[in-house]
């Protein structure tokens, strides 16, 4: 498993921290990717990307390490709780409930990225109107608490169209509360979320050669 580094180099330079995509990987590129980075990257690390459940338990990587990003099933909340501490992609409220319900039960805890809507064009997500909903729940819980917003990306899109997304998602982060974070980008436009100041980059294929 080779990495490449001269992304890593960049977001050492940057103010940003990296997600690092392992869900693709299997179990022993996994745990060499998770030594590598924890032993050179330390600084810059904001932990592991999964979302296949039953490959998180073949994994069997520390929870605390671990995010989930993909559509959350009602189904495998009591996994994806049970398997990593960090849930991104969020947006329903029935969902947050049953977290905190379950969580609760189990004594864990668990943190929360918000899924935001930055295309009123398309359905889905959370309107930016019903942000304050949201917010007011989950001050009240006493498992689930909230990170900050994230949002879901495109295949193909042109740089004024990112650069808007960006400029969106840290414009609503400085509106509410200004010291949570924003997670956005990926492989095909991490250089952009860099270069916008977006707080936590996920990046998968172009990691690695």
């Amino acid at each position: 498993m080779k990495i490449n580094t001269q992304i890593l180099e960049k977001i050492k330079e940057s103010d940003s921290r990296i997600l690092v995509v392992t869900k693709y990987l299997n179990k022993e590129d996994t745990l060499e990717t998770i030594s590598f980075m924890e032993e050179n990257y330390i600084e810059i690390l904001e932990w592991f990307w999964e979302n296949r459940i039953e490959w998180m338990y073949e994994k069997e990587l520390d929870r605390e390490i671990t995010h989930f990003i993909w559509n959350v099933q009602t189904k495998q909340i009591k996994d994806i709780v049970k398997l990593a501490s960090i849930i991104h992609s969020v947006d329903d409220v029935k969902q947050i409930l049953k977290m905190e319900e379950i969580c609760g039960k189990a004594d864990l805890w668990v943190q929360i990225f918000l899924q935001i809507n930055v295309d009123e064009t398309k359905p889905g997500w959370i309107k930016q109107e019903k942000i304050p909903e949201f917010l007011k729940l989950i001050w009240d819980m006493e498992n689930v608490s909230l990170i900050w917003f994230s949002a879901i990306w495109k295949s193909e899109f042109t740089r004024e169209e990112k650069e808007a997304e960006f400029d969106l998602l840290i414009s609503l982060r400085n509106k509410y509360l200004q010291n949570w974070f924003v997670s956005a980008g990926t492989s095909l436009d991490y250089e952009i979320a860099l270069e916008k100041g977006i707080d936590i980059v996920r990046i998968w294929s172009a990691l690695y050669n």
